[in-house]
């Protein structure tokens, strides 16, 4: 589209409209520039001390004070933004026409009919004050409005709506003002005219932004994320939203060849089954995309949600994935976190490998913990400069997820039933309200548009919000050498006042559905808990287990959890302690399999060190295979002693070997008595020849 904005910055109005109408246009680009819309704006000034603009001649009285961007309207992009600032700050006067910056904008709109764009408009955000207004031409410039096919959104401070009596639509009011005169009033009845004129959109700051654009699902300012790659690799990083390529790409979709003829099967499936229906049984145009249906959240069986964050896949070459393949949605500049040096080290040598590589790596992220949707990322690396640290770029994918459009919530499950009683008294609520608004209702007037309890289509998309993003660096940094305005900032709170969440709506909504579901909850279904009941008695068969000495050992289990590297032999034997005082031998078993395991783990990863502690593995080994010994677990021990023997043969550890396994006898468990078979496999246990193993190996490769 191309958008034209026109702006009151006469020094007659208030300081505080100026205010809005600057952060109402600044909302306006940043959506555009975020969602990477190749969109068309330009700004028209009304009331400025000079005047520049394509219709103004030198001597005429006709659109003084008027002063228009640029020629030709320009691409939306971060640089349009910081213009704008520094565009919309000249030097003011009490003098300017609207009717003549109307003018103006009109003829940068024929200026961008080259562009070929699909919808044109003007935003007027003016302050219809009690300064006189010339409207000689406003029958003209009106009928062009409606001749050139542009659509007219005017947005000021104090507009309220009302229903109209005859419609029963929504319908733009002044609000009522003692103090206005009879130019002000003069002033706003020319103003409401347009809406029957011209068919223009007279709104307030709030309902502008609704009307320019509409909310869409947008990604966040800034997020946090840990970066696995392995078991061994982790990065703390910060994803910071980056500036948008320019280049704007094409995807050519091919479907066949000339000669190939390509038919569109349709399959219909229920509940993962495929059926056959008749062509009676269909209904045409049945597709609710993104319609919410209504259902009870608390008691749908929800499918797990994918644990949010950034996950690493793999690593691709970059050759392998096409410029064309990435959409364009969001592109992420990914840091390693503030202040975190060791993240910022490992980032630095990760992207030196991918450079050095030319690889990529491949993630998948959850943008939305509420939505829940996994997106294909590839994080492509670029190397540290003088001004920034080393840095990898988050692209999104293309293409990547097939949306259900047949995949609805469940209206009624299986788990609930709705009473006759209650379908009875919903019955007789419904033919007992009063579905007629009365005129004191519709007549008051209200901030917003819509007459609803719930207005579902002004819900704000709220996600944390980084306060010192790309812009606000950029726009302090510019100004950083101008003490006036470093004083501004610290007066008046700058990121504080250009950052702030909208109101809360979502409450609203909340409260009502509460006090909904509050007013008629769906019972749960009395064969379905029948079932829940005797599943719960099979997974949990009750244990004749004596409750004071669950509390003894529940009191003394909350010191340690489990067995560390530092000091596994004394978190081994304090935990021991706590699992010898458990009285059913189950249970007891069972807490000493995980202990058994955990000393395991200790153990392989003290044996895969560079510098083996031979006494600490001796000390390690010994207190395990005690504990193995009186808790009768012979089979897991000596597998265990088997992986112990694999795993020294492969490092070739002799010194450990004959120091610790075989001088102490850390060989696998005998039940009993030893036999003659029994001597033997231990003898074969025990003997490892490093070197004859060597020379063999050398007699084979010769």
């Amino acid at each position: 589209e191309c958008l034209i904005v026109v702006l009151d910055v006469r020094s007659c109005a208030s300081d505080e409209f100026k205010l809005k109408a600057v952060k109402c246009v600044a909302e306006i680009l940043k959506d555009k520039i975020v969602g990477d819309k190749k969109d068309y704006v330009s700004f028209v000034l009304v009331g400025c001390e000079k005047s520049d603009n394509d219709l103004y001649k030198e001597g005429e009285k006709h659109y003084q004070n008027v002063v228009q961007y640029k020629q030709v309207p320009q691409l939306c992009n971060w640089q349009l933004l910081l213009s704008f600032f520094e565009f919309v700050n000249a030097t003011p006067s009490d003098l300017g026409q609207w009717l003549e910056g109307l003018a103006v904008a009109l003829a940068l709109q024929e200026q961008a009919s080259i562009f070929k764009v699909a919808r044109r408009r003007v935003l007027l955000l003016f302050d219809f004050n009690y300064m006189t207004q010339n409207y000689d031409d406003y029958k003209i410039i009106v009928n062009k409005f409606v001749g050139a096919d542009v659509e007219l959104i005017v947005g000021t401070h104090n507009i309220a709506y009302i229903d109209n009596a005859e419609t029963n639509l929504a319908q733009a009011i002044f609000q009522h003002s003692r103090k206005a005169n009879s130019f002000e009033l003069e002033n706003q009845k020319y103003a409401l005219q347009l809406v029957s004129n011209c068919n223009a959109t007279l709104c307030n700051f709030k309902e502008a932004l609704g009307t320019v654009f509409k909310v869409s699902n947008r990604r966040p300012w800034s997020w946090n994320a840990k970066l696995h790659i392995g078991t061994e690799i982790t990065i703390s990083l910060q994803g910071i939203i980056a500036m948008k390529k320019e280049t704007h790409i094409k995807l050519k979709k091919v479907w066949g060849d000339a000669e190939e003829k390509v038919e569109r099967e349709d399959r219909f499936f229920v509940k993962g089954t495929e059926i056959t229906p008749l062509p009676e049984d269909l209904i045409d145009g049945y597709m609710l995309g993104g319609t919410a249906v209504p259902y009870d959240e608390t008691l749908v069986e929800l499918p797990p949600p994918h644990p949010a964050g950034l996950h690493f896949l793999g690593f691709v070459k970059r050759d392998k994935i096409t410029d064309a393949y990435f959409c364009g949605d969001s592109l992420y500049m990914l840091v390693h976190q503030k202040n975190n040096t060791v993240s910022a080290k490992k980032l630095d040598a990760l992207v030196r490998a991918l450079e050095l590589q030319k690889s990529v790596i491949l993630c998948w992220k959850i943008f939305s913990a509420k939505f829940n949707t996994p997106r294909i990322v590839v994080l492509v690396p670029q190397k540290s400069t003088d001004n920034r640290p080393a840095v990898l770029y988050m692209q999104e994918m293309s293409y990547h997820a097939q949306h259900q459009f047949w995949d609805f919530p469940a209206l009624l499950t299986a788990k609930t039933e709705c009473s006759s009683d209650q379908m009875q008294a919903v019955d007789k609520l419904i033919d007992s309200m009063d579905l007629e608004c009365t005129l004191k209702d519709t007549q008051q007037p209200r901030q917003q548009r819509p007459n609803d309890l719930l207005p579902f289509d002004a819900f704000p998309s709220i996600f944390e919000q980084n306060v010192m993003d790309v812009l606000e660096r950029k726009v302090i940094c510019k100004t950083a050498t101008d003490k006036e305005l470093q004083e501004t900032f610290k007066d008046k709170k700058f990121v504080e006042y250009f950052w702030r969440v909208p109101e809360p709506l979502e409450e609203k909504s909340k409260q009502a559905a509460a006090a909904l579901k509050k007013l008629f909850p769906l019972t749960y279904s009395q064969v379905w808990l029948d079932k829940l009941k005797a599943k719960e008695l099979e997974e949990n068969t009750p244990q004749p287990i004596k409750q004071e000495q669950e509390e003894e050992y529940e009191t003394s289990n909350d010191s340690i959890e489990s067995v560390g590297l530092v000091t596994p032999v004394e978190d081994y034997n304090q935990i021991l302690k706590q699992v010898r005082l458990i009285a059913n031998t189950t249970q007891r078993d069972t807490q000493f399999q995980s202990l058994a395991a955990q000393m395991r783990v200790v153990i392989i990863t003290l044996l895969e060190r560079n510098k083996l502690n031979l006494e600490q593995l001796a000390e390690v080994l010994t207190v395990y295979r005690n504990s193995c010994l009186e808790f009768n677990s012979f089979a897991e021990f000596n597998q265990f002693a088997a992986q112990i023997k694999e795993k020294t043969t492969m490092r070739k550890l002799e010194e450990f070997w004959t120091t610790v396994i075989v001088e102490k006898q850390l060989g696998p468990l005998v039940l009993g008595d030893p036999t003659l078979e029994d001597e033997l496999r231990l003898k074969n246990y025990y003997s490892l020849a490093f070197e004859e193993n060597n020379d063999n190996e050398m007699q084979q490769n010769n």
